[in-house]
C-alpha cells in the first residue's frame, strides 16, 4: 500500500483514493460525459485547449435536444449527470511528461471543468525523469489527482470503469506498451461479475486486441505497443467482453487518430469500441476532436465534437435492450479517405513494404515480421521439411510454419526469420529504451576518473 503526502506534508493511503465519490451518482436519470483523448499539453498550444474546454462545457450544459448542433450557443450550468473523463498522456515533451510539474499543469487545466472528473494513466504519464521507478511515478500521479489509477463509479443507469497502465521502465520491450496488471484484471472481472447485467462503459488508454479499431502500423504495431498488454496476454480483454455482454462501450485513445475513419468505431457483439482523438496539434490527420456521450435508462447517443468548428456530430445511437450490433453513422462527405488511398486508410495496406503478422483468432495485427519488402520480392512460409506452405489455401493457418524467407526478384535469399521465444515471427524492433539508457549511463559513469577527495 503506497503512502503519499499531501501539500501539508501529512500522509494518506491509496486506499482512500478509489471511491470517486463526486463522480459517482446512481440517482441521476440522465448523464453526459465529455471524453478527451491524449492531451499532450504544450505551453504554446494552451489557447487550443482552453477553447476546447469551453466547447466541451457548453456541450455538457446544453439540453439533449440541442446536442446535434453547434456548441456555441449560450448554455446553463451543467446538469447533475455531467462528467469529464480523460484517457491519459497528459503532457507533451515541452511539458516534461510524467513529471510533477506536468501533472500540476494538467490538474490546473482539468480543474477548469466545473463538473466531476476521472482520469486513467497513459504510457507517457509514467516517464517522469525525476522518478527511479514506475511505483514512484504512479504515487506522484495519485498524489496530484487524488484518485486511484483504476476505479469504478455508478453513473445513472451505467457502471463506468477505468483501467490504467502500470509499467513504463519495467516493460519487457517497448516502454510505451500499455500494461494492465494482474491486480487490475482480477478487480475488473470482479466488477463485471457483480454488475448485475447493468450496462458497463470502460475507459482505457489503449484499446484491446481484437476490437477492430484502426491502429498505426508503422508505429504501434511495429513496436508492439498497439494493444493493452500487447506483449503478455492481450487476448484476455476480448474474452471478458464475450463473457460479459453488458460491456457496451469501450473508449480509448493512444493513436492520435481522428473519428473520420470507417473503423474509428468498431463493434464486437453489442459492444462499441470508440477511438478518441486529440485536442492539440499532435494529431496524425489534421483533425482535432473529442467524444461526447449522452445516456439515460433507454440507451445512449455518441457524438464527435469537432474543435475547429465547434460542431457536434451524431456518430452512434443505441438502446440498452437492442439485440442487433450497434451501427455507427459516418456521412460519406465526412469520411476522411477510402481504404485504397494510403496507409492511414486501411488496416491491410501497411505501406513501407512491411510484412505484418496477425493473430488468427482475433484477426488483429500483433507485430511486424519484415520491413522494406520490395514490390518484386517474394515472401515464403516454410514447414519443418523446408516445403513452401500455400498461403492462398484458406484451410492453412500457418501453424505448421517454422520459418519465413524473404527473397529478391532474382530468387536470392535476403533474410530468413524463424519463430521467436513468443512463438511468432514478429521482430522486436524496440527494446526498453529507459533500461538501455540507464545501462549506458552506468557504463559511462564507470569510465569516469574517481572524484578528488
Amino acid at each position: 500500500m503506497a503512502q503519499l503526502h499531501n501539500s501539508e506534508g501529512s500522509q494518506f493511503s491509496t486506499d482512500t483514493l478509489g471511491a470517486l465519490s463526486d463522480f459517482a451518482d446512481r440517482a441521476v436519470s440522465e448523464f453526459a460525459v465529455a471524453i478527451m483523448g491524449d492531451l499532450h499539453l504544450q505551453p504554446d498550444q494552451m489557447h487550443l485547449f482552453h477553447e476546447a474546454r469551453e466547447q466541451l462545457v457548453r456541450a455538457l450544459s446544453s439540453p439533449a435536444s440541442a446536442s446535434d448542433s453547434a456548441t456555441g450557443a449560450s448554455a446553463e450550468a451543467p446538469p447533475a449527470g455531467a462528467r469529464v473523463v480523460q484517457l491519459g498522456d497528459l503532457g507533451g515533451y515541452t511539458c516534461q511528461p510524467g513529471s510533477m510539474a506536468c501533472f500540476e499543469t494538467a490538474k490546473a487545466f482539468l480543474e477548469g471543468f466545473p463538473v466531476p472528473r476521472a482520469l486513467v494513466v497513459g504510457n507517457h504519464d509514467l516517464e517522469g525523469a525525476e522518478f527511479d521507478t514506475d511505483e514512484e511515478n504512479m504515487a506522484a500521479w495519485q498524489q496530484t489527482f487524488r484518485q486511484r489509477h483504476y476505479w469504478s463509479a455508478d453513473l445513472g443507469p451505467v457502471l463506468c470503469i477505468g483501467l490504467s497502465t502500470t509499467r513504463f521502465r519495467s516493460n519487457e520491450f517497448s516502454v510505451h506498451e500499455v500494461h494492465i496488471d494482474d491486480e487490475q484484471l482480477r478487480w475488473f472481472e470482479q466488477q463485471l461479475a457483480s454488475s448485475g447485467g447493468r450496462p458497463v462503459v470502460v475507459f482505457t488508454h489503449a484499446p484491446p486486441m481484437g476490437c477492430g479499431l484502426k491502429v498505426v502500423q508503422e508505429v504501434h504495431v511495429k513496436n508492439r505497443c498497439a494493444w493493452l498488454n500487447h506483449s503478455s496476454n492481450p487476448e484476455v480483454f476480448l474474452k471478458l467482453v464475450q463473457k460479459y455482454p453488458n460491456i457496451r462501450l469501450w473508449f480509448s485513445g493512444h493513436f492520435h487518430l481522428s473519428h473520420n475513419y470507417a473503423d474509428s468505431i468498431s463493434t464486437v457483439g453489442r459492444c462499441a469500441f470508440v477511438q478518441t482523438g486529440v485536442i492539440g496539434e499532435c494529431n496524425r490527420d489534421g483533425l482535432r476532436q473529442s467524444r461526447f456521450l449522452r445516456g439515460d435508462e433507454a440507451g445512449y447517443q455518441l457524438y464527435t465534437l469537432d474543435h475547429d468548428s465547434g460542431q457536434l456530430r451524431l456518430d452512434l445511437q443505441y438502446g440498452w435492450q437492442d439485440e442487433l450490433p450497434p451501427q455507427p453513422i459516418l456521412p460519406d462527405d465526412e469520411r476522411l479517405c477510402n481504404p485504397e488511398d494510403g496507409w492511414l486508410c486501411s488496416q491491410l495496406d501497411c505501406g513501407g513494404g512491411m510484412l505484418v503478422e496477425y493473430d488468427s483468432k482475433s484477426m488483429a495485427m500483433v507485430g511486424v515480421v519484415l520491413m522494406n519488402v520490395g514490390a518484386q520480392d517474394s515472401v515464403t512460409l516454410l514447414d519443418s521439411k523446408g516445403r513452401a506452405i500455400d498461403v492462398t489455401d484458406m484451410s492453412e493457418d500457418g501453424a505448421d510454419a517454422v520459418a519465413v524467407e524473404h527473397s529478391n526478384a532474382a530468387g536470392e535469399l535476403i533474410r530468413r526469420v524463424e519463430r521467436n521465444a513468443k512463438g511468432g515471427f514478429f521482430t522486436i524492433f524496440q527494446h526498453n529504451k529507459w533500461r538501455l539508457r540507464k545501462e549506458q549511463e552506468q557504463r559511462e559513469a564507470a569510465r569516469l576518473p574517481a572524484a578528488c577527495a
